[in-house]
């Protein structure tokens, strides 16, 4: 949960209960994966095309590969430019949420 002030500040509050406040010191902070390296599939579907072989480069916002879910398809593109360093789907290919699709150097 947020809460902004007048002044436009913006602050991150958590409410809790008292047995949850103490037991929350165990709980492990999640670290944020560097999303722009690694090109991974943002649901279950199937790979329809894969435009990207090792080697290529690739541009910020081009296009790697096709994933079709719940008869649409969703064009994955590249976060940032860079150059492909391998390739785990080809077209034809059934994967799940978060599978590693490709990487990138």
């Amino acid at each position: 949960n947020y809460v902004e002030q007048l002044s436009g500040s913006v602050y991150k509050v958590q409410v809790l209960t008292k047995l949850a406040a103490e037991l929350s010191k165990y709980m492990p902070e999640k670290v944020e994966e560097d999303t722009s390296s690694n090109l991974r599939s943002p649901m279950p579907g199937t790979v329809v095309a894969v435009s990207v072989k090792p080697g290529d480069m690739v541009a910020e916002g081009q296009e790697i590969c096709v994933i079709e879910a719940m008869k649409m398809q969703n064009s994955m593109t590249a976060a940032k430019p860079a150059k492909v360093k391998a390739v785990h789907c080809k077209a034809g290919e059934t994967v799940g949420e978060g599978d590693l699709l490709v990487e990138l150097e």
